[in-house]
């Protein structure tokens, strides 16, 4: 399996990074691979978005795509359905920077892996609203650049 994990403090953005990359992935798909409709992958009223696991057929690869890994049942959840899903080519998912729970990711998650690279985030300080609101917005937009052309090539060709 070929791994692509968001990785990053709390409240960096991995949570977003994964959305965002779902909604590129699913455009033109209905349903996941079971048949069930997709969540929202756009913010909720607070501008938040929401954590969701699905597996989808995207150009004949299975892929898995996670979001949530803040905890033991998050990320069993993620042991869970790697196991179910044995055969699946892509798993985008995400990782803590540090602590225990890298340490656990770590230990129980990345053996799945053949391929695994981390797209690591970091928080974005600014003092003035405006300014901060503009480059919010900035990084979402490259990171999704940045993705999809990593998503594109090898040796996940997506």
């Amino acid at each position: 399996m070929n791994f692509l994990v968001i990785s990053g403090a709390p409240k960096t953005g991995k949570t977003t990074s994964i959305n965002i990359i779902a909604e590129w992935l699913t455009t033109g798909l209905t349903a996941d691979i079971n048949g069930n409709p997709f969540p929202s992958f756009l913010p909720n009223s607070e501008e938040e978005y929401n954590d969701f696991s699905i597996v989808i057929h995207r150009l004949g690869k299975k892929i898995i795509i996670h979001s949530a890994t803040d905890d033991k049942k998050c990320m069993n959840g993620l042991i869970k359905k790697l196991k179910q899903n044995s055969d699946a080519d892509v798993v985008i998912t995400s990782c803590r920077d540090i602590d225990w729970q890298r340490d656990y990711f770590t230990a129980r998650i990345k053996p799945f892996a053949t391929f695994f690279l981390e797209s690591p985030l970091g928080k974005i300080p600014r003092k003035n609203e405006e300014r901060l609101a503009a480059a919010k917005k900035w990084h979402k937009e490259t990171l999704l650049l940045l993705h999809q052309h990593i998503l594109s090539n090898t040796p996940y060709h997506l």
